[in-house]
């Protein structure tokens, strides 16, 4: 089963990613895909989160959320976004800057469908980031949405769904023990990528 989806990538910048996303795998990091995604409020206080890549084409980076949570207001909000990946058995980084625009519906509702039915259920009734009275009143939401649909199919509820991230930055980072680490930066300019060597 692949961890992610790897569509239409022809660009140099994002085809390393899939090469070290890949890398991670073959040493055994747990979640190789896992990304830690930054993004903004209103008043400009930045929080962070870990999601996971479930998409990577030469258009973008694409990840599931619930819009209406923290998360998704903030992106909604601010489309300007920070991910990093980080894999400590590989000594490699890779850190990226664009901007977030939700994918179609129809791409969510396809995702959706794939997911186990038990991450439908739970997305279905976790409105993320609401207070919630305590978790065994959403253990009981769960079972009542399990035992009304019958094992039928489950439709994608409207405020959960995909962005897509739209890098404008990436720079690729490999640790060295003589503490000069590699660095090397492609900026999207004029849509054409222009790569650079940065000094640590």
């Amino acid at each position: 089963m692949n961890l992610y989806d790897l569509l239409e990538v022809s660009q140099e910048p994002i085809l390393e990613i899939h090469s070290w996303i890949q890398e991670a795998k073959e040493s055994s990091v747990g979640l190789p895909h896992a990304m830690n995604l930054a993004s903004v409020n209103a008043s400009g206080q930045p929080s962070s989160r870990m999601v996971l890549l479930k998409s990577l084409s030469d258009k973008g980076l694409v990840f599931f959320t619930d819009y209406e949570g923290k998360k998704g207001q903030e992106i909604i909000n601010n489309k300007k976004v920070a991910l990093n990946f980080w894999w400590a058995k590989t000594n490699k980084q890779i850190r990226i800057e664009g901007c977030c625009e939700k994918v179609s519906k129809e791409e969510s509702d396809e995702y959706f469908q794939l997911r186990p039915r038990l991450s439908q259920i739970s997305a279905t009734a976790s409105h993320q980031s609401s207070e919630i009275e305590s978790y065994e009143s959403l253990v009981e939401i769960v079972g009542n949405i399990e035992n009304s649909s019958e094992g039928g199919k489950l439709e994608r509820p409207e405020r959960w769904g995909g962005f897509i991230l739209k890098p404008k930055l990436i720079e690729f980072w490999i640790d060295q023990k003589n503490r000069l680490h590699k660095r090397k930066l492609y900026k999207l300019e004029d849509d054409q990528w222009k790569v650079s060597l940065l000094s640590p």
